[in-house]
């Protein structure tokens, strides 16, 4: 336990967590302005990206010290991410 009353482990977890909302924050500025710049060229990138993930997951190509399952549960999350991102983005505009 560190003098502030947070175990180290935890710290550790809450640091990548907040690197993760830093990241989470520029990445959806960025696609709020695309599609207010260019939104049919951004859906196009988009649909192009799940397609992509879901070849690259699901051939084993990406995350092989993965199982099969476990690819299957991540290409599945990115997906659904990739999609709320752009309906959520739509949304915005």
């Amino acid at each position: 336990m560190s003098d502030d009353g947070i175990d180290a482990d935890k710290a550790a977890a809450l640091r990548l967590r907040a690197r993760l909302a830093v990241v989470e924050r520029a990445a959806w500025f960025g696609i709020v302005h695309a599609m207010r710049t260019r939104p049919a060229e951004t859906e196009a990138y988009i649909t192009s990206e799940r397609a992509r993930c879901t070849e690259g997951f699901g051939s084993g190509a990406w995350a092989k010290d993965l199982t099969d399952a476990e690819r299957k549960m991540l290409a599945d999350e990115v997906d659904s991410g990739l999609a709320q991102l752009l309906e959520d983005a739509r949304g915005e505009v």
